[in-house]
């Protein structure tokens, strides 16, 4: 029984260092965005409206310090009498992800849009003047939705988000820590 008492402290430190190099990789959490997050916008009635439906969603990590970069490939139809529009859109936020213990989830907060283009090119002036409303929808999206949940079902994972306490922005990932 002696012998226990001393094995599990090394052990949690044995564990400690073994997880203590964890980080959510770009990749993974433009899986999970793909995964998990389906965001459609329908606002309006047959006349007048507007529609935005979120493609595909490329993620970059630390290319300015605490940052990370959410592009998204959208498809907008804007329904009016006189000029109805058609278009995909590109748009590229930056915001700070942070990591919320309690629900073992990345956040992003201070969301902002820092690109638009469209395709077909002569009616980006037009889609840029709907895009103030568009793009509030999808910023209140992304910062009341987690970008990427820590799966406690997995034993490894379940250890890795109790002793979470915050997170960095590193080029191309994002690193948990442990102390507070």
């Amino acid at each position: 029984m002696k012998m226990l008492r001393y094995i599990a402290p090394l052990l949690m430190l044995l564990l400690t260092g073994c997880v203590s190099q964890y980080s959510i990789t770009e990749s993974e959490l433009e899986g999970y965005l793909s995964d998990e997050i389906h965001f459609e916008v329908k606002e309006g009635n047959q006349l007048f409206g507007i529609e935005m439906r979120i493609n595909d969603i490329d993620v970059t990590l630390g290319h300015k310090p605490d940052t990370m970069s959410v592009s998204a490939n959208s498809v907008i139809k804007v329904r009016n009498p006189l000029l109805p529009l058609s278009a995909d859109m590109r748009t590229t936020f930056e915001a700070e992800p942070w990591y919320d213990s309690q629900s073992h989830s990345v956040f992003l907060r201070q969301l902002r849009l820092t690109n638009i283009e469209s395709n077909p090119k002569d009616i980006e002036k037009a889609v840029k003047q709907v895009a103030p409303q568009m793009m509030s929808f999808l910023t209140h999206f992304l910062e009341t939705q987690p970008v990427y949940v820590l799966d406690t079902s997995q034993s490894n994972q379940a250890l890795i988000a109790e002793m979470t306490k915050r997170i960095e922005v590193k080029p191309g990932k994002l690193k948990l820590i442990f102390d507070k």
